[in-house]
């Protein structure tokens, strides 16, 4: 069964085109990478909720469902930093802020599958120039992300009805406890890879280098306008970091 994070929405964001959404989001993750303050990260992060939930129609339980299995792993990344810098509690700020920038780019990635549709994401990568099987590639690993993430909460529900204990026992038991996961998502992945294939194979991929499209997408003035101000914000970003040197802070 194939699942979507792609939420159909009557939205400013939906109706976007794919191309600014694309640069927009490749440039927020640039924006994150600047800084390690959390304070700031932290804003940056609330302002991509808020774009989301005023401009695109997404509801907040929507946004924390797909950060969900997110922020183990943020945690993670904020509780080791500070046994790599001293004092302990400067390696604690440093690693707040590695841990929302972590959930921070992963929002933005996310926010661009939800809010755009495959052939969307397909048709912009191509106007940008990029080959039609590398942007259909990337398309297929974007859209299979939830699929696989559902797969496994599929898996690892059958497999704790049979008796496995998930959760009890220390790390290397937890994790020997994940083999009757992976090997079902693994055997599952192969099958849908093939599946995937036959599909592409019975619909002529690849037969003609030129390809026709029944849907394209144009630049309209909305589009051009909300690029102006992603890259105005850009600049500006690159003002606050470089010149006034705010929101960043050496490790070493």
């Amino acid at each position: 069964m194939m699942y979507t994070l792609y939420l159909d929405r009557d939205s400013f964001l939906h109706k976007l085109d794919p191309r600014v959404k694309i640069i927009g989001s490749f440039l927020g993750i640039i924006a994150f990478i600047l800084f390690n303050s959390p304070s700031l990260l932290f804003v940056l992060f609330l302002t991509i909720i808020l774009t989301l939930v005023l401009i695109g129609k997404i509801h907040i339980r929507e946004i924390f469902t797909v950060l969900k299995p997110l922020i183990p792993i943020a945690i993670v990344a904020m509780v080791i930093w500070p046994f790599i810098l001293k004092p302990w509690y400067f390696g604690l700020f440093i690693g707040a802020g590695y841990g929302i920038r972590l959930l921070s780019v992963a929002l933005l990635t996310l926010g661009l599958i939800m809010t755009t549709s495959q052939k969307d994401l397909v048709l912009g990568f191509i106007r940008m120039g990029m080959p039609y099987e590398i942007g259909l590639t990337l398309t297929i690993a974007l859209r299979y992300i939830p699929t696989l993430y559902m797969l496994t909460q599929t898996i690892m529900d059958a497999q704790k009805s049979r008796g496995l204990e998930l959760e009890k026992g220390n790390f290397f038991q937890r994790a020997r406890n994940t083999v009757p996961v992976l090997i079902p998502l693994i055997v599952a992945s192969i099958k849908t890879a093939h599946e995937l294939s036959i599909a592409l194979e019975s619909r002529a991929f690849g037969a003609s280098k030129r390809r026709t499209f029944l849907y394209d997408i144009k630049m309209e003035m909305k589009d051009y306008m909300s690029f102006g101000v992603l890259i105005a914000l850009f600049l500006l970003t690159l003002y606050v970091r470089y010149c006034l040197e705010i929101g960043y802070t050496k490790l070493f």
